[in-house]
């Protein structure tokens, strides 16, 4: 089974993968972002994109090979949904058993979770502070509530209630523990 843990700046997807790892008796967490960061870094550069999209459907792939995983939990923020298409076209012949999931919370929630991690004199912090609420009206304005994934609210909720919502819905799949 892989879960995919998409949502804005700020809203918890890292915190919540992990917390998700936990769940499976033997899995992987492939954080997109740290993955992803090369240098030169161009946001909206597709070839960096695909590039990221290549590399996670290959660290999957040799996780199964080399590891023998079974699970993975992959997070990272899609902000259309023909950009999460073209992952899903990558990783469905590894394993079709794949569930999305959209972190969401106001933009007032994720600018308080954001200025807990540092300092908003810092310019990126500043910077941080602007693109959380920014995804959240990017991927809100694409079409359906579950274009991007399964909604999950988090405002008001901990770690571990998000967690908790998001194993009870893959629960009812019987692959999600095994």
């Amino acid at each position: 089974m892989i879960l995919i843990i998409n949502g804005p700046l700020g809203v918890g997807k890292t915190t919540v993968a992990e917390a998700l790892l936990q769940r499976f008796p033997r899995g992987v967490m492939l954080d997109g972002d740290a993955i992803g960061h090369v240098h030169p870094f161009e946001i909206y550069d597709p070839n960096r994109t695909d590039y990221l999209y290549r590399t996670l459907a290959m660290l999957v792939a040799w996780h199964q090979r080399e590891g023998g995983y079974e699970h993975f939990v992959i997070n990272y923020v899609f902000e259309k949904p023909d950009s999460l298409a073209r992952l899903l076209a990558r990783l469905r012949p590894l394993d079709p058993d794949i569930r999305v999931f959209r972190l969401r919370a106001s933009p007032e929630t994720l600018r308080a979770r954001i200025r807990k991690r540092g300092s908003e004199n810092d310019a990126y912090h500043a910077w941080e502070l602007e693109r959380g609420p920014e995804l959240l009206r990017i991927q809100d304005a694409q079409g359906p509530d579950d274009a991007l994934g399964e909604v999950i609210e988090t405002d008001g909720l901990s770690v571990e209630e998000v967690t908790e919502a998001i194993w009870a819905r893959v629960a009812g799949n019987t692959n999600a523990v095994q």
